[in-house]
């Protein structure tokens, strides 16, 4: 499928990137939920920390740098992270654009990211804008999740 093909239902527009819902709880059981997204070079979320779910990212292609508990991980294509719950992460995408995969276990977080995010209109990245900030730190605390810092500079 071409990058400029209409959306599909499950494309969203998250802080900056093209998040696409592959595997919802309601689908595994709640066990698991899986993402993909594509951002562009320095796209970094906040520092947050998950009290309820792991987290792992699996890089399809391109760069970037994690910082999991205050230590930098850098990963590159075929990269794989596991982030557990508690320790606090970020990451900035260090390549031109990075594809990756974002696995969440046990599933229910990838709700807060459908109600942080817009509906794709088009299947690409979206034009660069500021995070807003105050959607994702008032959406998150039903989560079990907190932000509790800024992006990775």
């Amino acid at each position: 499928m071409s990058l400029d093909a209409p959306a599909p239902a499950r494309d969203r527009w998250f802080v900056g990137t093209l998040l696409t819902m592959i595997a919802e709880g309601a689908e595994t059981g709640g066990q698991l939920a899986v993402m993909e997204q594509r951002a562009r070079l320095g796209f970094s979320p906040p520092r947050h920390v998950h009290h309820r779910e792991d987290t792992a990212i699996y890089m399809i292609d391109g760069r970037m740098t994690l910082e999991i508990g205050g230590e930098h991980v850098e990963l590159a294509s075929g990269g794989f992270v596991w982030l557990p719950r508690d320790v606090p992460h970020t990451f900035r995408v260090d390549s031109g654009e990075a594809r990756f995969l974002e696995l969440v276990t046990p599933a229910g977080f990838e709700q807060y990211h459908y109600d942080t995010s817009d509906p794709a209109p088009e299947r690409r990245i979206p034009p660069p804008t500021e995070p807003d900030v105050g959607r994702l730190v008032g959406a998150i605390g039903p989560y079990g999740a907190e932000i509790i810092g800024p992006p990775l500079i």
